[in-house]
């Protein structure tokens, strides 16, 4: 830096203060404003040394914000597009590709037999085999004398083979793809559920190897309300999962009772008189509760009456009979 331009008002006003001595008094009233002036010169050096002096770089400052990173889509399922661990079986539906040769493509469902028929390639055995399988055999084929470096692309658009029928107390009864490996509470779930009349049990039918039927019984208690997992089977394909309903039987109440009318109670659980009329919301103050009658079909055709005294059976004098399937009970008015 130069500092000559800075030391010349120095000298300047230093010749001055240093020959006022021999000015006139009328002259020496200028003294405080050189001195003002000289105060100020002494303050611009400092300010031309900042003006020079090189600022410093700033400092970037980097925040620390969480990144989102985007979730991979996870991997498409093999069973959305008949994948290789998916084995083509009977009745599936196959789509056919290759590339550049529009007169090959076809869309053919495999035979009972198991076998394909493919323009110049003829018959083809395709049941067993995957879906990269059927895809290098095809294109093998082709190579051998028809199309150069083919490319081959099999789609399976509906796994016939591997279908699970569910039937029964469930919600959406009917038959669905066993797509992977299914367990016996996935094929329920995909039936929309157990209904409200379901039985105590699951009933799978199968077939084996040798085409001999098999049935497996599972409890249902067991298997939904304790959870154990040794009974969520693994279904096979062309199973049949049969949930019972609860069988019911049909119990008329009439006459002198609150609410009569037909009720349908579980078979195993047994229905008495006295319980039949508390399911009727009890009897009136008209009833005669002495001369309760059972009216009864017999399976020859046959009509039986059976009497029950009321008060007896609650004072427990008497057995509360137990009804059969589509007894009449009859609760007749006294006369007072």
């Amino acid at each position: 830096m130069n500092h000559g331009r800075h030391r010349a008002p120095f000298a300047i006003l230093s010749g001055i203060f240093k020959h006022s001595d021999g000015i006139p008094m009328k002259n020496r009233c200028l003294r405080p404003l050189l001195l003002l002036l000289l105060l100020s010169f002494a303050a611009w050096p400092v300010g031309a040394q900042a003006e020079d002096t090189p600022t410093e770089p700033k400092t970037l400052r980097l925040e620390a914000r969480p990144v989102s990173r985007p979730i991979p889509p996870p991997p498409p399922s093999f069973l959305d597009s008949g994948g290789d661990d998916y084995h083509i079986g009977r009745q599936d539906l196959l789509e056919i590709k290759v590339f550049d040769v529009d007169e090959l493509d076809q869309t053919v469902r495999v035979a009972d037999d198991g076998a394909i028929t493919m323009p110049l390639l003829g018959r083809l055995v395709v049941a067993g085999l995957t879906k990269s399988e059927l895809e290098g055999l095809i294109a093998r084929l082709l190579e051998q004398g028809y199309v150069r470096d083919p490319q081959v692309t099999v789609f399976i658009k509906e796994f016939e083979s591997k279908k699970v029928a569910v039937s029964g107390a469930v919600k959406k009864p009917g038959t669905y793809a066993m797509l992977g490996r299914k367990t016996l509470l996935e094929m329920i779930s995909a039936a929309g559920g157990l209904d409200a009349g379901m039985g105590d049990k699951i009933v799978i039918f199968r077939r084996d190897e040798n085409e001999n039927s098999e049935r497996l019984e599972v409890d249902l208690e067991r298997l939904v309300y304790a959870a154990d997992p040794a009974l969520n089977l693994v279904v096979a394909p062309s199973d049949i999962i049969y949930v019972p309903a609860i069988e019911k039987v049909r119990i008329f109440v009439t006459g002198a009772v609150k609410n009569p009318d037909l009720y349908e109670v579980p078979r195993s659980e047994p229905v008495t008189v006295l319980k039949a009329i508390t399911l009727a919301g009890g009897t009136t103050d008209r009833a005669a509760q002495k001369r309760i009658q059972i009216m009864r079909t017999n399976d020859d055709g046959s009509r039986l009456t059976l009497e029950v005294n009321l008060r007896h059976v609650k004072r427990g004098k008497t057995e509360d009979p137990i009804l059969k399937a589509d007894d009449i009970v009859l609760v007749p008015e006294g006369f007072f």
